[in-house]
């Protein structure tokens, strides 16, 4: 994989945040991305739907979802389920394992291969562990969601609540140059804080591993949309929109390190403010999870060991 190159809002909020030396430690950090992909019981797609937004597609069940061709390019030979947009197109993806906190950025292109339909992976690193949520799918089968895409009011109670009580979610960005990438983000019920009267979707960026990825996208571009599924039944929601990012936790000095041990379990970094256009209940989204209620959930507060990807 070639280095990460940064552009100029992920520049801009290592910079406020003090993190520039540590991007440029972490720009040529991959990691055993095929094995976290291998053990992934979630991947999640985002690709653009030729109008200006991001669409997502979720492929779960027990894992693996997906064959994983190694050489001589890293290639995930997906479902023809899962392509339902024209090909070749640039896609961005995260590999997942929500109960052993495993993740990976998986972006490249989706692109018709020998096979079938396959993601061609031009980038790809995996991530910390922390801020995830354990929980297990109740089904092995493969599902490609979601089933249908149905408008819903942004006032739609199902909705706000929904919103409220979400402890796990994935944000979909673009950078200048198009290539959409999807992040999670996780917390405790509350965490996402919705006002569909103002259309106004906000959250704390809490501190992670210092590259801004997801906040630079923003910063730069403003597109996002971020995917709230329901676990207990499988199905979800995205909110569309655009969005902005401000950094609170502002450094002078460099930190050195990607992962820091922190007194509190989410310590803030930055804030993301989103005006909602649209949103979409999404049926059939996902197969259905269980939360590990005796798994602890890897925060900031937890060992530098524990917070490392293993």
């Amino acid at each position: 994989m070639k280095p990460l190159a940064y552009h100029a809002g992920q520049l801009a909020a290592q910079a406020e945040a003090g993190t520039t030396r540590v991007a440029q430690k972490l720009a040529d950090w991959v990691g055993p991305v095929p094995d976290f992909a291998r053990g992934a019981d979630l991947i999640v797609l985002a690709t653009p739907d030729g109008g200006g937004e991001l669409r997502f597609t979720v492929l779960s069940g027990s894992a693996p979802l997906v064959r994983i061709v190694e050489t001589p390019e890293l290639r995930l030979e997906l479902p023809p389920a899962a392509v339902k947009v024209p090909l070749p197109t640039a896609c961005g993806g995260l590999a997942i394992s929500l109960g052993l906190a495993r993740r990976a950025r998986i972006n490249g292109t989706l692109r018709l291969g020998a096979s079938g339909s396959e993601l061609l992976v031009t980038e790809a690193f995996t991530l910390c562990r922390k801020y995830i949520a354990p929980s297990v799918s109740l089904e092995p089968a493969l599902r490609v969601g979601p089933a249908v895409r149905e408008p819903v009011a942004l006032d739609d109670p199902w909705l706000a609540d929904l919103v409220a009580r979400a402890e796990t979610s994935f944000l979909a960005s673009v950078s200048p140059a198009g290539t959409p990438d999807v992040a999670h983000r996780g917390g405790k019920p509350g965490f996402l804080r919705f006002d569909p009267g103002e259309r106004r979707l906000d959250w704390t960026e809490f501190v992670g591993d210092g590259v801004f990825k997801s906040a630079g996208n923003v910063r730069a571009t403003g597109t996002m949309a971020l995917l709230v599924p329901d676990l207990a039944s499988g199905d979800g929601a995205v909110l569309l929109g655009r969005g902005e990012y401000a950094t609170d936790a502002a450094q002078r000095t460099q930190r050195e390190d990607a992962l820091v041990q922190h007194r509190e379990e989410f310590p803030p970094q930055g804030r993301m403010s989103c005006t909602i256009t649209r949103a979409e209940r999404l049926p059939g989204l996902l197969q259905p999870r269980e939360r590990i209620a005796r798994a602890p959930r890897i925060t900031s507060r937890s060992t530098v060991p524990e917070q490392k990807p293993r």
